[in-house]
Formats: C-alpha cells, sequence, structure tokens
C-alpha cells in the first residue's frame, strides 16, 4: 500500500512540475512545509474501536497515517477527507503525514487511548459565566472520554448542548434560578458515565461588567451623540430637565456609559437654535445592555415643524449588550432639523445603559481620495509599493500563492494596490537577493478598507533554515478612510537580513471575502 502511495504522490509532483514548467515566465512557487496538523477524531460509543479522523493542516494537499497499532499505513486523503480504522483496546501514537505540491511533508504524533470501560475518575465543573447574565458553562475531563452532552434542565426549550471532551458548552437560560443540570460523559465504550447537579442557581447579571463593542463606521460618516470612539456634537441637554428618569454616567472598562434608572422616557436636546440635519444620514445606532427592560424605544423630534416619530426595538435581550441598528427611512418624518431624541420604555419603567448613539451614512465601497503623501526622506526608505519613491524591483507582486484577487488601481490619479476576496496575499522581493531590513527601524503602509474586520504583515525569511518569519496585527480597524500603519520592525521577533516574502492577511480563519486597498508600502528608519 504504500508503494501504492509514493506512486501517486511521485506523480502529483511530476504534473505539478511540468505544469509549472510549461507557464513560461512563471516563478517557483515558495510554499512551505505543511504547518500546524492537527486532527478531529470521533470514537463510535459500540466498543467496536472504530475511530474516525478528520485530519487539517496548512499548505497541504494530501495526508495518509500510520495508526501506530503495526497495522498497514492508510491510503492517502485529500484535504476535507477523512480516515476510519478499528483499534484494540491500548494506546496508540498516531502519525499524521500532511503533504503538498512542492515536495515537501511534516509529520505529527498524536496519542490515541481506546478504551472500552466506561469514562472514569469525572470532575464536572458548572459556573456561571459572569458576564452574560443567566448563562451557564460547564467543563468536563475524565479518563477514557471523548464527548460529553449537557441537559441544562429549563423546561419548554431545547437545552440540551454536546461538545467534544475538550470544549466548554455554555447555555443561556430565559430567566435565573435554581435548575437541576445533567451531564453524560462518552468514550469508546457503550457504556456512559453520568454526573448530575441539583439545584444549580443560576445568576443573572444586574450590571454590565464589560464595555459596548467598538464600533467600526468610519468617522467622516457619523453624526455622535454620545460615544468614546468619535467626537459627539455639542448637545445642550442631556438629559432633558424633563425626561422621567435617573441618570448617571458611569466607567465600564475605561468607556464612559449613559445608566439611565426606573426609566420611564428621556430626551435630549440637541440644539434648538441650530437643529441637526439628519438627512444625509441613513441608520441610527446605539448599544443597550439592561436587565429588566420589556420595551424601548427611540424617538426623533422636528420641534421646528412639529413632526416626530418612534422605532421600537423588538425583541428586548436582557444581560448583554446589544447593538441597534435602525434605518432612518423607518421614520416617517422631516429629518432635517431635528432637535430632540428620546428613549421610551413605553410606560415600563427600568434600568439601561445606553452607549454609542450615533447616525451613520453607507460606508463607501472605494476610495475616492488618494492615500496620504508621504513624508519620510527618500534616503531612509526601502520602497515596496508607492508613486512617492522609487520602488525596489520585486519578483513577484502578487505570488501565484496569494488567496486574493489583485489588482493595481488608480484613486484620484495616484496607483494602489487592490485585494479582492482578501484572504492573504503575497510579495517575493527577491530570492536569489534578499532584503536587509536590519538598518530599518519601521515599515509602513496605508489601508482603505470598506469591510474587513482586521489586517496584519508578515515577513518572512526564506534564506534561514528553518525559516523565520513573524507577523504583525494593524491593531483595530477604521473603515471607510485611508488609514496610516506604522510598526516598529523591533515587533518581529526574526532575523531581519534577508527577507524574501511580505504577506498581508486578513487574520481571519475562515475564507474571507474583504476588500483592501494598499499604498505607500515601505520600510524607513
Amino acid at each position: 500500500m504504500k508503494k501504492q502511495f509514493l506512486i501517486l504522490y511521485l506523480l502529483m509532483i511530476a504534473v505539478f512540475t511540468v505544469s509549472c514548467s510549461d507557464d513560461e515566465g512563471l516563478q517557483d512557487i515558495p510554499i512551505g512545509a505543511p504547518s500546524n496538523i492537527d486532527a478531529k477524531i470521533s470514537f463510535t460509543q459500540d466498543n467496536s474501536g472504530l475511530v474516525t479522523i478528520l485530519p487539517k493542516a496548512e499548505n497541504v494537499n494530501l495526508f495518509y497515517a500510520d495508526f501506530g497499532d503495526g497495522s498497514e499505513l492508510s491510503d492517502t486523503i485529500s484535504v476535507g477527507e477523512s480516515l476510519s480504522h478499528i483499534y484494540a483496546e491500548g494506546t496508540f501514537d498516531l502519525t499524521l503525514v500532511a503533504m503538498n505540491a512542492a515536495d515537501k511533508q511534516t509529520e505529527s504524533v498524536q496519542p490515541i487511548e481506546v478504551s472500552f470501560n466506561a469514562p472514569e475518575n469525572l470532575e464536572v465543573t458548572i459556573e456561571n459565566d459572569g458576564v452574560e447574565s443567566n448563562t451557564v458553562n460547564v467543563s468536563v475531563t475524565a479518563d477514557f472520554a471523548t464527548s460529553f452532552e449537557v441537559d441544562f434542565g429549563e423546561e419548554g426549550v431545547e437545552s440540551v448542548v454536546s461538545g467534544s471532551i475538550e470544549e466548554t458548552l455554555s447555555y443561556t437560560y430565559q430567566q435565573s434560578g435554581a435548575y437541576t443540570i445533567s451531564v453524560e460523559v462518552m468514550g469508546a465504550a457503550s457504556q456512559t458515565t453520568t454526573y448530575v447537579e441539583e439545584d444549580f442557581f443560576v445568576e443573572e447579571i444586574l450590571v454590565p461588567v464589560v464595555a459596548a463593542p467598538r464600533p467600526a463606521e468610519p468617522s467622516p460618516n457619523v453624526i455622535a451623540i454620545y460615544s468614546d470612539r468619535y467626537t459627539p456634537i455639542t448637545v445642550t441637554e442631556l438629559p432633558t430637565e424633563w425626561s422621567d428618569t435617573n441618570f448617571e454616567e458611569v466607567i465600564i472598562e475605561g468607556d464612559n456609559t449613559i445608566k439611565y434608572s426606573n426609566l420611564a422616557f428621556t430626551g435630549i436636546v440637541t440644539d434648538y437654535g441650530n437643529p441637526t440635519d439628519l438627512t444625509d444620514m441613513d441608520y441610527v445606532h446605539f448599544d443597550y445592555w439592561t436587565p429588566d427592560a420589556s420595551a424601548l424605544g427611540f424617538k426623533l423630534v422636528n420641534t421646528v415643524i412639529g413632526e416626530e416619530d418612534i422605532e421600537f426595538v423588538e425583541p428586548i435581550t436582557s444581560g448583554q449588550w446589544v447593538s441597534v441598528k435602525f434605518p432612518l427611512a423607518d421614520y416617517a418624518m422631516d429629518r432635517s432639523q431635528v432637535t430632540q431624541l428620546l428613549f421610551d420604555t413605553a410606560g415600563n419603567p427600568a434600568t439601561v445603559y445606553i452607549d454609542n448613539l450615533y447616525f451613520s451614512k453607507d460606508v463607501a465601497q472605494q476610495p475616492t481620495a488618494s492615500a496620504p503623501v508621504p513624508t519620510q526622506d527618500a534616503s531612509n526608505v526601502i520602497s515596496i509599493y508607492s508613486d512617492a519613491y522609487t520602488s525596489i524591483t520585486v519578483s513577484e507582486l502578487p505570488t501565484v500563492w496569494s488567496g486574493s484577487g489583485y489588482e493595481e488601481v488608480a484613486v484620484d490619479g495616484n496607483n494602489a494596490m487592490l485585494f479582492t476576496n482578501f484572504d492573504f496575499l503575497g510579495i517575493v522581493t527577491d530570492y536569489g537577493n534578499p532584503t536587509d531590513l536590519t538598518s530599518m527601524t519601521h515599515v509602513h503602509f496605508d489601508y482603505w478598507s470598506p469591510n474587513a474586520e482586521s489586517l496584519g504583515l508578515k515577513l518572512v525569511n526564506t534564506a534561514l533554515d528553518p525559516v523565520q518569519e513573524d507577523l504583525a496585527n494593524a491593531g483595530a480597524l477604521t473603515l471607510g478612510e485611508w488609514v496610516s500603519v506604522d510598526i516598529p520592525l523591533a515587533d518581529f521577533d526574526m532575523d531581519l537580513s534577508a527577507v524574501t516574502q511580505l504577506i498581508f492577511d486578513n487574520l481571519v480563519e475562515a475564507d474571507a471575502d474583504d476588500t483592501v486597498y494598499i499604498d505607500n508600502f515601505y520600510f524607513y528608519n
């Protein structure tokens, strides 16, 4: 069987090599060895010893396995396929071999314990979440265990959750109170082990312990009323003297937040003498947290012509931060001269925390202005891509192994790189003449994106064996405007004397459809 595997593997390499040689001008593909090998291992709960193995890795095309019990090597499988094997009782070293088309392979050894004994030495941890109200987390350790199932004991709803033994299972109750929680732990044996905890008290959290989510809308597209993320407009009354509520400003994880207690209704006056024009805005946004509200509405009032309208949150969620985004088109009124903003609990006074109250318009999908002009002296710069400097010659931009669409576009007369369906995108400087960055202190780039959640830059030194690389995060992203990023090269824990690959990464495990523009990518001191 191994001979069959070797023939298949060599054929794969041969086909790959011929394909590359047929493409004139195509560079050698610098694919690294497979890495981060892992496997999801599932046991059939019937004393049969049947095990299903679903391997995964990075930079991989095929897998095969040595099951570690003296049996033949497995057939090869492609990414996404699984292996099945029947074990006798015992402890075995499962060796997974990952291979790719660059004639590189990596092994990973994972112990497997097969026992037809019921799970033993069971330890169950049941605890309130501490952040989300009425939420309970359960984790389990046990010998001979592979998975577990928890019945959280809430009647009238589906409250059974299952997962692998390494996971923590969570459940949110509709109400606080005492519940019976049952845990069943399974392994390869047909017999299971159970644990029951009676009268576990599920706690309702009455105050938020984490700050509201940080908004992502770009500042130019926002009219902020209350938020640390933006610079709010000046309002003349917050709260108004005619509000029916207690008002307090509190700090949660360093974030200023409004606390309304015994809230029936509360008003904010922007400026009667200078009404707020919302006709260019598309949405109103706010985050709320409440332990007891049954209704919450947001009203806009135009006192200049006497028009108003209100929209209610449906449904209300208690015990956690909830982001609300009402389309302003839903407000049937003239929004050109808004002077009052009101929160209303529809006659049911409650405690409500409010943060990030602002109006916004849809984010543009592409920049209309060019990136800021760099100011670094050209003599102190190694430029990769910029109209402002003479860039070095790079051998691949983008690499053929990039996980992104690429094109060069003109933005307001300035060239920029456009990454579409962006997962990661590589640039090779020159494998034969690596780039020495030891005299540089920082890397700079400008980005613009309408939708990316995160962005990182990886530097790779392939001249060393083993290869050295490190990744830096651009931090919290701002959407819809050019943002300049400067990262100290000291943040890259690697040898910078022979850098050959530069890789932008969206830092998201799953495939993404992000759009990102990059300009003025250079190193400087």
